[in-house]
């Protein structure tokens, strides 16, 4: 299980996944004043209240870290390996989506609040990189069973 490289890079998007949950993704501001800072569970407004208006992101971006370390663990069935690898890539598309739709909808009416997304919203984009090199790696051993079971 763990010398085939498409483990590795599995467990580089779970922990990637996990940075991305306990971190800042964004900030609402207007002329240099922070209004609110977006996480993946809640807002924090420059009050100190939250608001958990962006669970939804929380939770598809747990999903997702959840499947791909399940699909660590399906070593022995390949075929499966790689369509939870395709499914967590969906769910990390999903995400940005999620983020953009967040982004635009939680900014009030004024044209002067800008949102400035921090380093930490980039690496659900690095663990689907991640997550796709897993997959070609998973293509890449079953074409090879498949080659040696030709030969036999």
């Amino acid at each position: 299980m763990i010398q085939r490289i498409q483990t590795v890079y599995l467990l580089v998007a779970v922990v990637l996944c996990v940075v991305c949950l306990c971190m800042e993704i964004g900030v609402f501001s207007v002329e240099g004043f922070e209004l609110a800072h977006e996480y993946n569970l809640w807002l924090v407004n420059f009050t100190g209240t939250r608001n958990f208006a962006t669970w939804p992101l929380f939770v598809v971006l747990l999903l997702s870290a959840a499947v791909d370390l399940y699909a660590i663990f399906k070593y022995s069935n390949r075929r499966l390996q790689a369509r939870f690898c395709l499914f967590s890539i969906m769910l990390r598309v999903g995400w940005y989506a999620i983020y953009a739709a967040y982004a635009l909808m939680l900014m009030p009416g004024t044209a002067d609040v800008k949102f400035t997304p921090s380093w930490a919203s980039v690496c659900p984009m690095a663990a689907l990189v991640f997550t796709f090199l897993a997959q070609r790696a998973i293509k890449a051993d079953e074409r090879l069973v498949r080659a040696a079971d030709r030969i036999r």
